[in-house]
């Protein structure tokens, strides 16, 4: 607050020493900002950096300067500066901001966090958190990739595809070229499918499933989602792709992929699969799902309401009132979701007095952990702690007064 008060005085101060010699108030605090922007001190030079987007008018003598200024090192915060620039310059120049910030990738200077938080961590507190926190955004972390991946377009997929292939930012770059690329670039990222780098994987997963061309993306997109061993945040991308490909035209052969797929050993990759072809409005789908409610294992019990939820189906309704008294606090928890999502107003009776008794149960479980029962077992056999009960319900409540349906 203080860095932002001080600049705020600085940019009143020159303003009004301009205007008393007669100047534009305007061109005395952009030369008194690019001034500080080749200051050795750093918190000056952030702050100009930061400041300088704000003077469209004077884009011709600031973008030269910003892009000169990428290649200077500070004492401190090198990274978060340049991260500060590239925002400021993609705000002045748009897509013409995307090549000096590849040459910048290429000189490999750093351009990651150093001081300022990045304000990604996120808490799920509901099953509807947990939908949203399984999404993979390595732009949030970073500021510089995030403008490429912004205005970047066609133009410059060889330029991204040089760097990546120089082992240079792969996850965000990989993204970025499924963005923007010729549909023939879908080879290229599939060349990383068996990358050693979980988080090259969950790239291309990502990445082929915004390129257009199915006969490459289809097949590698199956297989990442059915390969034993696989981790869970790559099958989720993969299946998430396979939707999105099916919502844009949804080709002959994605359907009886995805339909062979949920006779797969591999429970995960089924009840994805099952879910990737509910929310493409296949009843065999939906079907799987309800079938996954009522597996031994209560992680998949999890996932199978919580899909069933996602995809509103209202033919599920009984078997999500079943699963509200289920052993698992965490099921019971997406049970409470799923009857949210389906919307039927009916239902609020049932989810209140279901509350109630999740309260009670809850308590119980306490008691067991008072008594020696450690936590982690708790957690993992009976969902203790996963999910905000209350939070989960008002959410539940919510959802039903939005969707306005009646019995």
């Amino acid at each position: 607050m203080r860095k932002l008060l001080s600049c705020a005085l600085l940019v009143a101060s020159l303003g009004l020493a301009a205007a008393a010699s007669g100047q534009d108030p305007a061109r005395a605090v952009v030369q008194g900002l690019l001034k500080d922007l080749k200051s050795p001190d750093y918190e000056k030079a952030w702050a100009a950096a930061r400041d300088l987007g704000n003077f469209p008018q004077f884009k011709a003598q600031i973008a030269p300067a910003l892009i000169e200024a990428l290649k200077r090192d500070w004492s401190e915060c090198s990274g978060d500066i340049r991260e500060d620039i590239a925002v400021s310059l993609a705000r002045l120049t748009g897509k013409d901001a995307v090549f000096p910030l590849l040459r910048l990738l290429q000189g490999g200077k750093n351009v990651a966090h150093e001081c300022a938080e990045c304000g990604c961590c996120f808490l799920a507190l509901t099953p509807g958190d947990l939908l949203s926190e399984r999404g993979f955004d390595p732009f949030c972390e970073n500021s510089l990739l995030a403008v490429i991946n912004q205005h970047a377009d066609f133009s410059h997929s060889k330029a991204m595809a040089d760097l990546v292939s120089q082992g240079k930012w792969k996850p965000e770059l990989l993204i970025t070229i499924g963005k923007v690329a010729p549909p023939r670039y879908a080879h290229f990222i599939a060349r990383y499918r068996n990358d050693p780098e979980a988080t090259v994987r969950i790239a291309v997963a990502r990445a082929l499933g915004l390129i257009d061309n199915d006969q490459v993306t289809i097949p590698v997109l199956v297989h990442l989602l059915s390969r034993s061993g696989e981790g869970f945040s790559i099958k989720w991308e993969a299946s998430n792709s396979l939707i999105a490909i099916g919502k844009r035209g949804k080709p002959r052969a994605l359907g009886g992929r995805l339909a062979d797929l949920l006779k797969e050993r591999d429970k995960t990759a089924v009840t994805l699969a099952a879910r990737a072809l509910a929310l493409l409005g296949e009843e065999a789908g939906r079907t799987k799902l309800r079938e996954l409610a009522g597996d031994g294992d209560p992680r998949i019990r999890s996932d199978a309401l919580l899909y069933l939820g996602e995809a509103a189906d209202a033919d599920a309704k009984e078997i999500l009132i079943t699963r509200l008294e289920d052993e698992s606090l965490a099921v019971r928890a997406c049970a409470m979701y799923g009857l949210g999502r389906i919307g039927d107003s009916s239902a609020v009776p049932v989810l209140q007095k279901a509350f109630e008794a999740a309260n009670e149960y809850q308590e119980e479980l306490a008691k067991r952990l008072k008594a020696g029962t450690s936590e982690a077992a708790l957690r993992d056999q009976y969902g203790y702690r996963v999910f905000d009960l209350r939070q989960t319900l008002q959410e539940a409540l919510e959802s039903i007064r939005r969707s306005g349906k009646q019995n």
